[in-house]
């Protein structure tokens, strides 16, 4: 009897779950101190310096599932994309690209009403990175991994399209931990500030996207 109890139980949950299924894209404004110094100081002209803040591409998918009225639980991946490349010196050209990926648990709090939600919240996850850097007295492109904890805070606004699916527009704000990327135990160093390179950022973006709700 019990067995027969829990296995309707289960189908009644299931019955009423709500979840909420989202893909989106933007452009985020990413602080990196480190990288910044690192460029500037050995490869950047005067006319191509990095600055405080420089713009790079994300990509995200995220499922959240409904809990009570007002509270969601989900998880997120999110990749962020970022290039640099210049002609150094008549020597050759310098390239440095990430991929960073992104993958979080999240908490938000909801208001929602008809035709209408927004979610404000926030979560932790784990940051993986991968650089490809080539420098110019070389043609060998060398990749660079390492790994380490994020913390993400977003607000979304989910405006109804007609049936189940939603547009929205989402701003968050991210702090990024994956350190200082190695390939065979050598890590990417500033000979000019004497350091080693650190990937840790900042960043602030704006992402736009589709929701579907089930």
């Amino acid at each position: 009897m019990k067995k027969y109890f829990f296995i309707i139980l289960l189908i009644t949950i299931s019955l009423q779950a709500q979840f909420d299924f989202a893909v989106s894209m933007g452009i985020h404004a990413v602080h990196n101190p480190s990288l910044r110094d690192y460029v500037n100081t050995n490869f950047a002209s005067s006319e191509e310096q990095l600055s405080t803040f420089n713009a790079t591409a994300m990509f995200k998918g995220e499922c959240d599932y409904t809990v009570s009225n007002n509270f969601q639980v989900g998880i997120e991946y999110g990749l962020q994309i970022y290039s640099f490349n210049t002609s150094f010196a008549g020597i050759g050209t310098y390239d440095i690209s990430y991929f960073h990926h992104k993958p979080s648990v999240l908490a938000f709090y909801v208001i929602s009403g008809e035709g209408y939600k927004f979610k404000f919240g926030g979560g932790v996850g784990y940051r993986i990175i991968s650089v490809d850097e080539q420098l110019p007295t070389s043609t060998l492109e060398y990749n660079y991994k390492s790994s380490g904890l994020g913390f993400v805070g977003k607000a979304q606004a989910h405006t109804s399209l007609g049936g189940n699916f939603y547009v929205f527009l989402e701003l968050d704000a991210r702090y990024d931990l994956p350190g200082e990327p190695e390939n065979n135990g050598k890590k990417i160093e500033n000979i000019v500030l004497d350091e080693t390179v650190n990937f840790n950022s900042l960043s602030i973006g704006l992402n736009i996207g589709i929701s579907l709700f089930l």
